[in-house]
């Protein structure tokens, strides 16, 4: 599978990265707007040819829990639906050369699964058997600010590839849909740059 990307201004240009060339703005001014809407705070794109996401938040700096690890698991449990069932499955230092070399910088792999359908819970339709979320923290402590993004893989029954059948993130088989999101990813890291650091109230690179 080979992804295109193209460069693509977030935040009014403020900061810049690569996104795949598939996958639309949802925004006030984007022909998706009336799909979900977006909080100023946040730029989301929606793969046109499926389910996935890729959310970009600029957030106030989580300072309770008091490790940068912590913080990467406070905001993970806070994307996840109280009902479902989250599991962190890998966590990771990253690396995102165009910011300071002492900027924190963490990853994860995680999924969340909705609850089993009863009486009283009865499951819409397209309802993912699981989600699959990649999320990364970066953390500008001298402007307060966590920068979270988050691509979000749905995996829908009926929607998969034939070789995903054998997926087990426990063995480390994670299926063709993850796998491409991680590829995202990494190209997600090596091209994020912040070009406006008054984006973030006045607080100039360090």
């Amino acid at each position: 599978m080979t992804t295109n990307f193209i460069h693509t201004e977030l935040f009014g240009g403020a900061i810049t990265v690569d996104l795949p060339s598939g996958y639309a703005d949802v925004s006030p001014f984007s022909p998706y707007s009336n799909i979900r809407e977006v909080p100023d705070h946040q730029e989301i794109y929606l793969d046109a040819s499926g389910f996935n996401s890729i959310i970009i938040e600029i957030a106030e700096r989580v300072s309770q829990p008091p490790t940068d690890e912590e913080a990467l698991k406070f905001h993970f449990r806070d994307i996840v639906d109280e009902h479902d069932i989250g599991r962190i499955w890998h966590t990771d230092v990253a690396h995102l050369p165009h910011f300071p070399a002492n900027t924190p910088c963490y990853t994860l792999l995680a999924t969340t699964t909705p609850p089993p359908a009863t009486n009283g819970n009865v499951q819409r339709p397209l309802t993912p058997a699981f989600t699959a979320i990649i999320l990364t923290l970066t953390r500008l402590v001298p402007q307060s600010t966590d920068i979270v993004v988050t691509i979000n893989i749905p995996h829908i029954p009926g929607q998969q590839e034939p070789s995903d059948a054998g997926i087990n993130f426990e063995e480390g088989k994670f299926g063709s849909l993850v796998e491409e999101g991680l590829r995202i990813r990494e190209e997600l890291w090596r091209t994020l740059r912040v070009k406006d650091w008054g984006l973030f109230g006045g607080g100039g690179e360090e």
